[in-house]
Protein backbone atom coordinates (compact mmCIF):
# COMPACT_ATOMS: atom_id res chain seq x y z
CA UNK A 1 0.00 0.00 0.00
CA UNK A 2 2.82 2.49 1.23
CA UNK A 3 4.29 1.98 -2.57
CA UNK A 4 0.96 2.68 -4.19
CA UNK A 5 1.19 5.99 -2.01
CA UNK A 6 4.16 7.07 -3.06
CA UNK A 7 3.70 5.93 -6.47
CA UNK A 8 0.17 8.15 -6.45
CA UNK A 9 2.02 11.52 -4.53
CA UNK A 10 4.86 11.55 -6.94
CA UNK A 11 2.27 12.24 -9.84
CA UNK A 12 1.67 16.21 -9.66
CA UNK A 13 -1.21 16.83 -11.50
CA UNK A 14 -2.97 14.01 -10.90
CA UNK A 15 -2.99 14.40 -6.59
CA UNK A 16 -3.73 17.77 -7.50
CA UNK A 17 -7.26 16.90 -9.12
CA UNK A 18 -7.77 14.62 -6.21
CA UNK A 19 -7.28 17.26 -3.61
CA UNK A 20 -10.10 19.62 -5.81
CA UNK A 21 -12.49 16.56 -6.31
CA UNK A 22 -12.09 15.21 -2.37
CA UNK A 23 -12.97 19.10 -1.33
CA UNK A 24 -15.33 18.93 -3.91
CA UNK A 25 -16.90 15.99 -2.08
CA UNK A 26 -16.55 17.25 1.44
CA UNK A 27 -20.08 18.83 1.15
CA UNK A 28 -21.57 16.05 0.95
CA UNK A 29 -21.23 14.81 4.43
CA UNK A 30 -23.26 17.32 5.60
CA UNK A 31 -26.89 17.86 5.39
CA UNK A 32 -28.80 17.36 3.33
CA UNK A 33 -26.66 14.33 2.06
CA UNK A 34 -26.02 13.38 5.77
CA UNK A 35 -23.15 10.83 4.71
CA UNK A 36 -21.02 12.23 7.81
CA UNK A 37 -18.11 9.36 7.85
CA UNK A 38 -17.00 10.31 4.11
CA UNK A 39 -15.13 12.85 5.69
CA UNK A 40 -12.45 10.91 6.68
CA UNK A 41 -11.10 9.42 3.67
CA UNK A 42 -11.06 12.49 2.08
CA UNK A 43 -9.45 14.32 4.59
CA UNK A 44 -6.86 11.65 4.46
CA UNK A 45 -6.28 11.81 0.70
CA UNK A 46 -5.60 16.17 1.52
CA UNK A 47 -2.95 14.93 4.18
CA UNK A 48 -1.31 12.66 2.25
CA UNK A 49 -1.08 15.45 -0.87
CA UNK A 50 0.47 17.45 1.50
CA UNK A 51 3.39 14.91 2.87
CA UNK A 52 6.95 15.71 1.91
CA UNK A 53 5.97 19.11 -0.09
CA UNK A 54 6.78 22.80 -0.56
CA UNK A 55 5.41 25.11 1.36
CA UNK A 56 4.26 26.71 -1.73
CA UNK A 57 2.94 23.06 -2.90
CA UNK A 58 1.57 22.31 0.59
CA UNK A 59 -0.38 26.27 0.28
CA UNK A 60 -1.72 25.21 -3.26
CA UNK A 61 -3.04 21.97 -2.39
CA UNK A 62 -4.82 23.45 0.84
CA UNK A 63 -6.18 26.16 -1.28
CA UNK A 64 -7.69 24.13 -3.91
CA UNK A 65 -9.33 21.58 -1.46
CA UNK A 66 -11.12 24.64 0.09
CA UNK A 67 -11.90 25.77 -3.18
CA UNK A 68 -13.61 22.70 -4.21
CA UNK A 69 -15.36 22.65 -0.90
CA UNK A 70 -16.39 26.02 -0.81
CA UNK A 71 -17.28 26.53 -4.03
CA UNK A 72 -20.08 23.34 -3.82
CA UNK A 73 -21.51 24.35 -0.50
CA UNK A 74 -21.82 28.05 -1.37
CA UNK A 75 -23.69 27.15 -4.29
CA UNK A 76 -26.83 28.28 -3.11
CA UNK A 77 -25.70 31.88 -2.97
CA UNK A 78 -26.85 31.95 -6.51
CA UNK A 79 -30.28 31.97 -5.74
CA UNK A 80 -29.86 34.81 -3.27
CA UNK A 81 -28.11 36.96 -6.21
CA UNK A 82 -29.75 35.72 -9.30
CA UNK A 83 -32.85 34.85 -8.86
CA UNK A 84 -33.97 37.31 -6.11
CA UNK A 85 -31.21 39.41 -6.65
CA UNK A 86 -31.73 39.86 -10.39
CA UNK A 87 -28.07 39.94 -11.15
CA UNK A 88 -27.10 38.60 -14.52
CA UNK A 89 -26.24 34.91 -13.37
CA UNK A 90 -22.71 35.50 -14.78
CA UNK A 91 -22.40 37.75 -11.86
CA UNK A 92 -23.92 35.22 -9.57
CA UNK A 93 -21.37 32.63 -10.55
CA UNK A 94 -18.59 35.14 -10.31
CA UNK A 95 -19.32 36.08 -6.78
CA UNK A 96 -19.38 32.08 -5.56
CA UNK A 97 -16.09 31.58 -7.33
CA UNK A 98 -14.55 34.84 -5.51
CA UNK A 99 -16.36 33.96 -2.20
CA UNK A 100 -14.88 30.56 -2.24
CA UNK A 101 -11.30 31.31 -3.71
CA UNK A 102 -11.06 33.83 -0.34
CA UNK A 103 -12.30 31.06 2.22
CA UNK A 104 -9.81 28.25 0.66
CA UNK A 105 -7.01 30.77 1.81
CA UNK A 106 -7.54 29.25 5.09
CA UNK A 107 -7.28 25.75 4.35
CA UNK A 108 -4.34 26.51 2.53
CA UNK A 109 -2.93 28.76 5.06
CA UNK A 110 -2.79 25.68 7.08
CA UNK A 111 -1.00 23.05 5.20
CA UNK A 112 1.50 26.34 4.51
CA UNK A 113 1.92 26.50 8.52
CA UNK A 114 2.05 22.52 8.88
CA UNK A 115 4.61 22.20 6.34
CA UNK A 116 6.57 25.08 7.60
CA UNK A 117 7.22 24.50 10.78
CA UNK A 118 6.25 20.45 11.19
CA UNK A 119 7.56 18.71 8.80
CA UNK A 120 10.89 17.14 10.27
CA UNK A 121 8.48 14.28 11.87
CA UNK A 122 5.40 12.81 10.08
CA UNK A 123 3.55 11.86 13.41
CA UNK A 124 3.75 15.49 14.66
CA UNK A 125 2.84 16.71 11.07
CA UNK A 126 -0.12 14.81 11.03
CA UNK A 127 -1.35 14.39 14.90
CA UNK A 128 -0.61 17.67 15.96
CA UNK A 129 0.51 20.38 14.13
CA UNK A 130 -2.15 19.72 10.71
CA UNK A 131 -5.15 19.33 13.34
CA UNK A 132 -4.18 22.47 15.40
CA UNK A 133 -3.33 24.57 12.50
CA UNK A 134 -6.35 23.67 11.02
CA UNK A 135 -8.46 24.80 14.12
CA UNK A 136 -6.29 28.41 13.90
CA UNK A 137 -7.24 29.05 10.58
CA UNK A 138 -10.86 28.11 10.70
CA UNK A 139 -10.72 30.60 13.44
CA UNK A 140 -9.25 32.98 12.02
CA UNK A 141 -11.92 32.27 8.74
CA UNK A 142 -15.02 33.26 11.17
CA UNK A 143 -13.35 36.16 12.81
CA UNK A 144 -11.87 38.34 9.50
CA UNK A 145 -14.11 40.55 7.64
CA UNK A 146 -16.61 39.87 10.40
CA UNK A 147 -16.26 36.26 9.45
CA UNK A 148 -17.73 33.77 7.82
CA UNK A 149 -17.32 29.89 9.33
CA UNK A 150 -20.37 28.45 7.53
CA UNK A 151 -19.70 24.61 7.20
CA UNK A 152 -17.38 24.29 9.82
CA UNK A 153 -16.19 20.65 9.18
CA UNK A 154 -16.62 19.14 12.36
CA UNK A 155 -20.67 20.44 12.26
CA UNK A 156 -20.70 17.35 9.72
CA UNK A 157 -20.40 14.99 12.48
CA UNK A 158 -23.63 15.87 14.16
CA UNK A 159 -24.98 12.49 14.43
CA UNK A 160 -22.39 10.49 15.11
CA UNK A 161 -20.42 10.05 18.68
CA UNK A 162 -18.01 12.67 18.12
CA UNK A 163 -20.97 15.19 18.53
CA UNK A 164 -20.68 14.71 22.36
CA UNK A 165 -17.00 16.51 22.37
CA UNK A 166 -19.19 19.43 21.15
CA UNK A 167 -20.21 20.76 24.62
CA UNK A 168 -16.49 20.43 26.02
CA UNK A 169 -14.64 22.04 23.06
CA UNK A 170 -17.35 22.94 20.25
CA UNK A 171 -17.25 22.27 16.34
CA UNK A 172 -13.82 23.35 16.15
CA UNK A 173 -12.59 20.82 18.75
CA UNK A 174 -14.59 18.17 16.97
CA UNK A 175 -12.72 19.12 13.70
CA UNK A 176 -9.35 19.05 15.65
CA UNK A 177 -10.40 15.37 16.54
CA UNK A 178 -11.36 14.42 12.95
CA UNK A 179 -8.00 15.56 11.28
CA UNK A 180 -6.42 13.46 14.45
CA UNK A 181 -8.54 10.15 13.23
CA UNK A 182 -7.83 11.06 9.45
CA UNK A 183 -3.81 11.33 10.73
CA UNK A 184 -4.11 8.60 12.45
CA UNK A 185 -5.60 6.06 9.69
CA UNK A 186 -3.21 7.89 7.14
CA UNK A 187 -0.34 7.07 9.55
CA UNK A 188 -1.42 3.53 10.28
CA UNK A 189 -1.22 2.66 6.26
CA UNK A 190 2.10 4.88 6.22
CA UNK A 191 3.59 3.14 8.82
CA UNK A 192 2.15 -0.55 8.89
CA UNK A 193 3.98 -1.88 12.17
CA UNK A 194 2.05 0.71 14.11
CA UNK A 195 -0.97 0.42 12.98
CA UNK A 196 -2.58 -1.58 15.50
CA UNK A 197 -1.12 1.02 18.24
CA UNK A 198 -2.76 3.65 16.04
CA UNK A 199 -5.99 2.51 15.17
CA UNK A 200 -6.27 1.85 18.98
CA UNK A 201 -6.14 5.41 19.20
CA UNK A 202 -8.79 6.00 17.12
CA UNK A 203 -11.36 3.78 18.74
CA UNK A 204 -10.17 5.29 22.04
CA UNK A 205 -11.03 8.65 20.83
CA UNK A 206 -14.23 7.50 19.44
CA UNK A 207 -15.44 5.52 22.51
CA UNK A 208 -15.26 8.35 24.93
CA UNK A 209 -17.23 10.25 22.55
CA UNK A 210 -19.61 7.82 23.05
CA UNK A 211 -19.39 7.90 26.63
CA UNK A 212 -19.72 11.62 26.83
CA UNK A 213 -23.09 11.22 25.66
CA UNK A 214 -23.92 9.67 29.03
CA UNK A 215 -23.19 13.59 31.04
CA UNK A 216 -26.09 16.01 31.30
CA UNK A 217 -24.52 19.52 30.93
CA UNK A 218 -27.24 21.39 32.33
CA UNK A 219 -30.26 20.78 34.57
CA UNK A 220 -34.08 21.73 33.83
CA UNK A 221 -35.26 24.51 35.80
CA UNK A 222 -39.14 24.46 34.66
CA UNK A 223 -41.74 22.13 34.28
CA UNK A 224 -43.03 21.62 30.91
CA UNK A 225 -43.45 24.73 28.07
CA UNK A 226 -45.41 24.24 25.28
CA UNK A 227 -43.92 26.04 22.40
CA UNK A 228 -45.04 26.54 19.19
CA UNK A 229 -43.51 27.46 15.90
CA UNK A 230 -45.16 29.13 12.48
CA UNK A 231 -43.94 28.76 9.40
CA UNK A 232 -45.95 30.63 6.72
CA UNK A 233 -43.63 29.39 3.60
CA UNK A 234 -43.83 32.82 1.60
CA UNK A 235 -41.29 32.85 -1.33
CA UNK A 236 -39.27 35.50 -1.31
CA UNK A 237 -40.62 37.04 -4.62
CA UNK A 238 -43.72 37.73 -2.69
CA UNK A 239 -43.17 38.45 0.52
CA UNK A 240 -42.83 42.49 0.38
CA UNK A 241 -45.11 42.82 -2.24
CA UNK A 242 -48.53 45.08 -0.83
CA UNK A 243 -51.03 42.42 -1.83
CA UNK A 244 -49.50 39.85 0.54
CA UNK A 245 -48.83 41.83 3.30
CA UNK A 246 -52.11 41.35 5.37
CA UNK A 247 -52.86 37.91 4.20
CA UNK A 248 -49.30 37.04 5.78
CA UNK A 249 -50.36 38.88 9.29
CA UNK A 250 -53.89 37.73 9.48
CA UNK A 251 -52.70 33.87 8.83
CA UNK A 252 -50.15 34.33 11.51
CA UNK A 253 -52.27 36.47 13.98
CA UNK A 254 -54.92 33.28 13.55
CA UNK A 255 -52.68 30.46 13.90
CA UNK A 256 -51.53 32.10 17.07
CA UNK A 257 -55.50 32.13 18.21
CA UNK A 258 -55.85 28.45 17.45
CA UNK A 259 -52.33 27.83 19.79
CA UNK A 260 -53.74 29.76 22.76
CA UNK A 261 -52.73 27.14 24.88
CA UNK A 262 -48.79 27.50 24.08
CA UNK A 263 -46.22 29.64 26.50
CA UNK A 264 -44.47 30.39 23.78
CA UNK A 265 -45.29 31.25 20.18
CA UNK A 266 -41.96 31.89 17.39
CA UNK A 267 -42.92 33.79 14.06
CA UNK A 268 -40.15 34.21 11.60
CA UNK A 269 -37.77 36.64 10.74
CA UNK A 270 -39.38 39.56 9.57
CA UNK A 271 -42.55 37.75 9.88
CA UNK A 272 -44.67 41.17 9.99
CA UNK A 273 -43.44 42.67 6.70
CA UNK A 274 -43.56 46.00 7.86
CA UNK A 275 -42.13 48.41 10.81
CA UNK A 276 -43.71 47.41 14.37
CA UNK A 277 -44.04 51.32 14.20
CA UNK A 278 -46.55 51.32 10.79
CA UNK A 279 -48.72 48.49 12.86
CA UNK A 280 -49.40 49.78 15.78
CA UNK A 281 -53.38 48.73 15.49
CA UNK A 282 -52.48 45.35 14.66
CA UNK A 283 -49.90 44.36 17.33
CA UNK A 284 -52.04 45.92 20.16
CA UNK A 285 -54.31 43.38 19.17
CA UNK A 286 -51.86 40.55 19.14
CA UNK A 287 -50.23 41.14 22.48
CA UNK A 288 -54.09 41.71 23.98
CA UNK A 289 -54.55 37.97 22.76
CA UNK A 290 -51.29 37.18 24.32
CA UNK A 291 -52.02 38.40 27.12
CA UNK A 292 -55.75 36.90 27.44
CA UNK A 293 -54.24 33.54 26.84
CA UNK A 294 -50.88 34.18 28.79
CA UNK A 295 -49.46 33.22 26.22
CA UNK A 296 -45.87 35.01 24.78
CA UNK A 297 -45.19 35.89 21.30
CA UNK A 298 -41.81 36.34 19.72
CA UNK A 299 -42.22 37.76 16.13
CA UNK A 300 -39.64 38.98 13.93
CA UNK A 301 -39.79 42.94 12.42
CA UNK A 302 -38.06 45.83 11.46
CA UNK A 303 -37.99 48.45 14.28
CA UNK A 304 -37.11 52.05 13.43
CA UNK A 305 -35.23 54.64 15.98
CA UNK A 306 -37.28 58.31 16.01
CA UNK A 307 -34.27 60.08 16.89
CA UNK A 308 -31.52 58.45 14.07
CA UNK A 309 -33.81 57.08 11.60
CA UNK A 310 -31.64 54.09 11.96
CA UNK A 311 -33.47 50.52 11.78
CA UNK A 312 -33.10 47.42 13.23
CA UNK A 313 -34.27 43.40 12.17
CA UNK A 314 -35.38 42.16 15.40
CA UNK A 315 -37.18 40.37 17.42
CA UNK A 316 -40.23 41.71 19.66
CA UNK A 317 -41.88 40.26 22.30
CA UNK A 318 -45.93 40.11 23.29
CA UNK A 319 -44.41 40.49 26.68
CA UNK A 320 -42.60 44.10 25.79
CA UNK A 321 -38.99 42.92 25.15
CA UNK A 322 -37.32 43.29 22.03
CA UNK A 323 -33.60 42.05 20.69
CA UNK A 324 -31.64 44.08 17.72
CA UNK A 325 -29.69 41.91 15.49
CA UNK A 326 -26.71 42.32 15.86
CA UNK A 327 -24.12 40.22 13.04
CA UNK A 328 -25.37 41.37 9.74
CA UNK A 329 -25.26 39.32 6.49
CA UNK A 330 -22.37 41.51 4.15
CA UNK A 331 -24.38 42.96 1.24
CA UNK A 332 -28.02 41.55 2.62
CA UNK A 333 -28.36 43.60 5.28
CA UNK A 334 -25.26 45.84 5.16
CA UNK A 335 -22.57 47.07 2.30
CA UNK A 336 -19.36 46.54 3.34
CA UNK A 337 -16.14 48.30 1.66
CA UNK A 338 -19.08 50.87 0.32
CA UNK A 339 -16.62 52.43 -2.85
CA UNK A 340 -15.52 48.83 -3.70
CA UNK A 341 -19.39 47.18 -3.77
CA UNK A 342 -21.62 50.36 -4.73
CA UNK A 343 -20.87 49.65 -8.36
CA UNK A 344 -22.49 46.13 -7.74
CA UNK A 345 -26.11 48.35 -7.28
CA UNK A 346 -26.51 48.54 -10.79
CA UNK A 347 -26.63 45.13 -10.99
CA UNK A 348 -27.55 43.22 -8.01
CA UNK A 349 -30.82 44.40 -5.92
CA UNK A 350 -29.71 44.30 -1.95
CA UNK A 351 -33.23 45.25 -0.68
CA UNK A 352 -32.57 46.32 3.27
CA UNK A 353 -28.43 46.71 2.99
CA UNK A 354 -28.34 49.82 5.31
CA UNK A 355 -29.59 48.08 8.46
CA UNK A 356 -27.85 48.90 11.53
CA UNK A 357 -26.47 46.95 13.93
CA UNK A 358 -27.84 46.29 17.55
CA UNK A 359 -25.83 47.05 20.59
CA UNK A 360 -24.01 44.55 21.94
CA UNK A 361 -24.93 45.28 25.68
CA UNK A 362 -28.65 44.45 24.85
CA UNK A 363 -29.83 42.86 28.15
CA UNK A 364 -31.62 39.22 27.56
CA UNK A 365 -35.08 39.00 26.64
CA UNK A 366 -37.68 37.41 29.26
CA UNK A 367 -40.04 34.84 28.11
CA UNK A 368 -42.48 33.06 30.27
CA UNK A 369 -40.53 34.58 32.71
CA UNK A 370 -36.95 33.06 31.85
CA UNK A 371 -34.15 34.59 30.07
CA UNK A 372 -33.63 33.64 26.29
CA UNK A 373 -30.88 34.00 24.31
CA UNK A 374 -32.09 35.34 20.63
CA UNK A 375 -30.69 35.35 17.78
CA UNK A 376 -31.65 36.30 14.00
CA UNK A 377 -30.77 34.13 10.77
CA UNK A 378 -27.15 34.20 10.58
CA UNK A 379 -26.05 35.04 13.84
CA UNK A 380 -26.41 31.35 14.77
CA UNK A 381 -23.68 30.29 12.29
CA UNK A 382 -20.85 31.88 15.10
CA UNK A 383 -20.57 30.40 18.31
CA UNK A 384 -19.49 33.04 20.17
CA UNK A 385 -22.67 35.09 19.30
CA UNK A 386 -24.50 32.21 21.05
CA UNK A 387 -22.31 32.03 23.91
CA UNK A 388 -22.35 35.47 24.63
CA UNK A 389 -25.97 35.02 26.13
CA UNK A 390 -24.88 31.81 28.34
CA UNK A 391 -25.18 30.83 30.48
CA UNK A 392 -27.98 33.54 31.73
CA UNK A 393 -30.05 32.34 29.29
CA UNK A 394 -32.55 29.44 29.76
CA UNK A 395 -33.61 28.99 26.36
CA UNK A 396 -32.27 29.57 23.11
CA UNK A 397 -34.37 31.06 19.80
CA UNK A 398 -33.02 31.47 16.83
CA UNK A 399 -35.83 33.28 13.53
CA UNK A 400 -34.67 32.91 10.47
CA UNK A 401 -35.55 33.69 6.38
CA UNK A 402 -34.19 30.80 4.47
CA UNK A 403 -36.35 31.31 1.89
CA UNK A 404 -33.97 33.41 -0.78
CA UNK A 405 -31.71 30.24 -1.10
CA UNK A 406 -35.26 28.35 -2.32
CA UNK A 407 -34.45 24.17 -2.00
CA UNK A 408 -31.11 24.44 -2.19
CA UNK A 409 -28.54 22.78 0.69
CA UNK A 410 -28.57 26.03 2.59
CA UNK A 411 -31.83 25.75 4.97
CA UNK A 412 -30.88 21.79 5.45
CA UNK A 413 -27.08 23.28 6.69
CA UNK A 414 -28.36 26.27 8.94
CA UNK A 415 -30.35 23.88 10.41
CA UNK A 416 -27.59 21.27 11.02
CA UNK A 417 -25.10 24.46 12.09
CA UNK A 418 -28.54 25.09 15.13
CA UNK A 419 -28.43 21.60 16.14
CA UNK A 420 -24.62 22.19 16.95
CA UNK A 421 -25.22 25.52 18.71
CA UNK A 422 -27.60 23.89 21.20
CA UNK A 423 -25.38 20.29 21.48
CA UNK A 424 -22.15 23.16 22.24
CA UNK A 425 -25.08 25.15 24.80
CA UNK A 426 -26.71 22.27 26.33
CA UNK A 427 -29.86 24.20 25.63
CA UNK A 428 -33.36 23.54 24.14
CA UNK A 429 -33.64 25.74 21.03
CA UNK A 430 -36.60 26.93 19.04
CA UNK A 431 -35.91 27.75 15.66
CA UNK A 432 -38.37 29.08 13.52
CA UNK A 433 -37.94 29.99 10.06
CA UNK A 434 -40.27 31.32 7.02
CA UNK A 435 -39.92 28.81 4.46
CA UNK A 436 -37.87 26.30 6.54
CA UNK A 437 -36.44 24.25 8.30
CA UNK A 438 -38.26 25.06 11.71
CA UNK A 439 -37.47 23.18 14.14
CA UNK A 440 -37.56 22.42 18.24
CA UNK A 441 -34.40 21.21 19.19
CA UNK A 442 -32.97 19.10 22.49
CA UNK A 443 -29.90 20.19 24.60
CA UNK A 444 -28.06 16.98 22.95
CA UNK A 445 -29.01 18.30 19.31
CA UNK A 446 -31.56 15.94 18.73
CA UNK A 447 -34.31 16.78 16.59
CA UNK A 448 -37.40 16.99 18.56
CA UNK A 449 -39.69 17.83 15.92
CA UNK A 450 -39.01 19.39 12.30
CA UNK A 451 -40.98 21.06 9.63
CA UNK A 452 -40.60 20.34 6.05
CA UNK A 453 -39.36 22.87 3.62
CA UNK A 454 -42.14 25.10 2.01
CA UNK A 455 -44.84 23.65 4.22
CA UNK A 456 -47.37 26.29 5.30
CA UNK A 457 -47.44 24.80 9.14
CA UNK A 458 -47.49 24.91 12.84
CA UNK A 459 -45.26 22.99 15.31
CA UNK A 460 -45.50 22.06 18.82
CA UNK A 461 -43.35 20.61 21.30
CA UNK A 462 -42.52 20.59 24.64
CA UNK A 463 -39.43 21.81 26.36
CA UNK A 464 -37.90 22.90 29.81
CA UNK A 465 -35.94 25.93 30.83
CA UNK A 466 -32.61 24.74 30.87
CA UNK A 467 -29.55 25.83 33.51
CA UNK A 468 -25.83 24.69 33.97
CA UNK A 469 -22.59 25.69 32.27
CA UNK A 470 -20.84 23.39 29.47
CA UNK A 471 -17.02 23.58 29.46
CA UNK A 472 -17.38 25.35 25.49
CA UNK A 473 -20.01 27.81 27.20
CA UNK A 474 -16.83 28.59 29.81
CA UNK A 475 -13.87 28.52 28.00
CA UNK A 476 -14.66 28.39 24.26
CA UNK A 477 -12.23 28.13 21.41
CA UNK A 478 -9.71 29.66 23.94
CA UNK A 479 -7.92 26.45 24.79
CA UNK A 480 -7.36 24.87 21.37
CA UNK A 481 -6.34 28.97 20.00
CA UNK A 482 -3.94 29.27 22.84
CA UNK A 483 -2.68 25.42 21.60
CA UNK A 484 -2.49 25.97 18.32
CA UNK A 485 -0.29 29.22 18.95
CA UNK A 486 1.90 27.80 21.64
CA UNK A 487 2.83 25.50 19.67
CA UNK A 488 3.66 27.26 16.61
CA UNK A 489 5.80 29.45 18.88
CA UNK A 490 7.70 26.88 19.76
CA UNK A 491 8.14 25.19 16.50
CA UNK A 492 9.23 28.46 15.42
CA UNK A 493 11.32 29.53 17.93
CA UNK A 494 13.15 25.30 17.63
CA UNK A 495 13.89 26.40 14.31
CA UNK A 496 15.65 29.34 14.98
CA UNK A 497 17.44 27.46 17.45
CA UNK A 498 18.49 25.35 15.47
Amino acid sequence: MKKYLNGFAANKRLVDFAVLFSGLILPFAFAPYNLPYLAFPLLSVFLLSTLNQTCGRSFWRGWLFGFGQFVMAFSWIFHSVHTFGHAPAALAIAMIIALAAYCALFPGLAAYLTQRFFNKNKAMYLLAGFPLMWALTEWLRGYLFTGFPWLSVGVSQIDTSLAYYAPLLGALGIAVIMFLLAGLILLSVLEPLKAKYLLSVAVVLLLLGQLLSLVNWSRPVSDDLKVSLLQLSITQDKKWLTEFKQPSMDWYFQQTRLLADSDIVVWPETAIPSFIERVQPYWQQLTQLAKDSDTTVLAGVFMRNAKTGRYYNSIVSSDGDFYQKKHLVPLGEYMPFRAVFAALREYVKFPMSNIANGPDDQALMKVAGYEVGASICFEDVFDRDIRASLPQAKLLVNISNDAWFKDSAEPFQHHQIARMRAMESARYLLRATNTGVSAVIGPKGEEIVTSQLFARTSISAEVKAMTGTTPYVFWGNFPLVILALGLLGWRAYSQRSD
